[in-house]
């Protein structure tokens, strides 16, 4: 399951396992998969990207007007069809959730260069960012469930905690120089003056020395193919990446946990395998 597929996977399964029958799940995955594209689309002119998973972004084919139209476009469209289909609860949520994402980027932007954010300040970023649509994923597919309700506030806790675990380990993989699961330039976050738990950490625990160098990579700018390497360094051997597989491992488990309830089934069995990749994907990577 490529990293990118996990949050209409999870969809999937949460409405089947909470009784699904034959709502209409497609519409509600496709409205949930265009917003999460039109947010991506607005990312990129705010962080200047060039490219994304391995093509040229629609901001540097087109420049910043088109870009900023076509995410519009996509927000306008997912609710569109979700009015055509009736699916107003789902509309509730998503609206509710587009915005709770909107607050998440204003807040990552009003920290941007500032690398004393702490461990309690990121984590209200990522979940709003990133959690909170895997939330409003999985809740929307027990909304459309036959017998859902009663198990709607399961599915939000399990996709926010699963969302949590995905964030930290795109976060980490930056730290791994693997470009290719993360889709974007390695060392993107830190050049546009973001930090994220790896580096928050390992700032932490640094000794006054290391940590005046990496400030100074951080406020002055970088040659990424001279320097990076060093920050790389600077996270791994202050404690950065181990730090952050057991904060993933931590939520993995928390996810399992909001399933205790869930009546057996192979869709619920399907959720944990889920967890499990999701915490186990940086594995390789970080021996």
């Amino acid at each position: 399951m490529p990293g990118k597929r996990v949050r209409p996977t999870v969809f999937f399964l949460a409405a089947r396992s909470a009784g699904n029958g034959n709502s209409p799940l497609v519409t509600a995955g496709l409205a949930i998969e265009i917003i999460h594209t039109a947010t991506l689309i607005h990312d990129d002119i705010i962080d200047g990207h060039t490219i994304r998973r391995g093509m040229p972004t629609i901001f540097s084919t087109w420049g910043n007007n088109v870009a900023t139209i076509m995410g519009d476009f996509l927000y306008s469209k997912a609710f569109a069809i979700l009015g055509e289909e009736g699916l107003f609860e789902i509309m509730r949520l998503l609206s509710k959730v587009t915005h709770l994402m909107s607050v998440g980027e204003m807040l990552q932007y009003q920290q941007r260069m500032n690398i004393n954010v702490s461990e309690d300040g990121y984590l209200d970023i990522i979940n709003k960012k990133t959690a909170s649509l895997f939330s409003a994923a999985c809740e929307c597919g027990a909304c459309l469930a036959e017998n859902g309700n009663g198990h709607r506030r399961i599915y939000s806790g399990f996709g926010e905690n699963i969302g949590l675990a995905f964030q930290i380990t795109d976060d980490l993989f930056d730290f791994l120089a693997i470009e290719e699961v993360i889709g974007k330039p390695t060392a993107s976050d830190f050049c546009d003056g973001k930090v994220t738990l790896p580096f928050i950490t390992a700032f932490r625990n640094a000794p006054e020395e290391a940590k005046r160098r990496v400030k100074d990579l951080f406020s002055n700018g970088f040659e990424t193919n001279e320097n990076w390497d060093e920050v790389v360094h600077f996270v791994q051997n202050y404690g950065g990446i181990e730090y952050s597989l057991e904060k993933v491992k931590g939520f993995g488990e928390r996810a399992k946990g909001c399933l205790k309830d869930v009546d057996p089934s192979p869709e619920r069995d399907a959720l944990h395998l889920a967890v499990d990749y999701i915490v186990d994907r940086v594995a390789p990577f970080s021996q």
